[in-house]
């Protein structure tokens, strides 16, 4: 809450404090660590906001605290239905909670505390120690404010792609290179579809460039090919991202 304050102090959204004048859309706190349960069962997600604070239910721009709930239950509920779908259908949806913590109950902007699964409990760990576990719940956190965003400012969303698969690189003779990949598909996510591509390429040891537009590609079924020029007696590195209007 501090930090925020000092960020968006100044700002429309907190005017009575100073600082850096940078308006702050919302806050969230991210526990791990969300309850002890002596069997082997999903704990699952809990979700934390903060309706009065020092006796006040407006934020200091004037905005209800109950956003804040709104907020919090936007997110929960994407992590469960996301996990519930990939995961486990056992994937649990605990309460929404109006507590005074620090971190729901001091930021000046929406804030919430996510309380995502249990360390104490062997199956919460299970997945929490998955990458594609952390990167997937990471993502439906991160559509949860999406969206949460999307309603309080009343316009449309666009989820950024998930990146690409199978990146591959063959020569089709001495001075080209040809690259293939193809698009993930999110099927949670009519949105997430791939606007274009992007490729990043690095030689020899230096650093990768800022990144050129692919226009030139052919397309056989889903995957997707284009030829880079290349030099004989360097080494070439290739990155391909994925984007549209959300994001890259």
């Amino acid at each position: 809450g501090d930090w925020v304050d000092w960020i968006s102090g100044g700002s429309y959204m907190n005017p009575e404090r100073p600082g850096k004048g940078i308006p702050v859309d919302l806050s969230l706190g991210f526990h791990t660590d969300a309850g002890v349960h002596p069997a082997d069962t999903v704990i699952g997600t809990l979700a934390i906001y903060t309706y009065k604070s020092k006796n006040e239910t407006e934020l200091p721009g004037g905005e209800s605290r109950m956003t804040s709930r709104e907020y919090a239950d936007i997110v929960q509920s994407q992590i469960v239905h996301d996990m519930q779908e990939l995961f486990s259908e056992n994937w649990t949806r605990r309460q929404i909670w109006d507590r005074g913590y620090r971190e729901s109950r001091t930021p000046s902007c929406p804030a919430m505390l996510l309380e995502l699964l249990s360390h104490q409990n062997f199956e919460d760990m299970k997945y929490g120690l998955d990458p594609t576990f952390r990167f997937t719940v990471s993502r439906s956190i991160y559509k949860g404010m999406l969206k949460y965003l999307s309603n309080r400012y009343g316009c449309p969303y666009v989820v950024q792609p998930l990146p690409v698969a199978s990146i591959g690189v063959s020569f089709a003779d001495a001075q080209t290179a040809e690259l293939t990949w193809s698009p993930a598909e999110d099927e949670l996510e009519p949105t997430a579809a791939a606007k274009g591509f992007i490729l990043y390429t690095r030689v020899d040891d230096g650093g990768f460039d800022n990144g050129t537009i692919i226009k030139d590609f052919n397309r056989t079924g889903d995957t997707y090919r284009t030829k880079v020029g290349i030099k004989p007696g360097h080494i070439y590195s290739f990155r391909i991202a994925a984007y549209n209007d959300g994001g890259e």
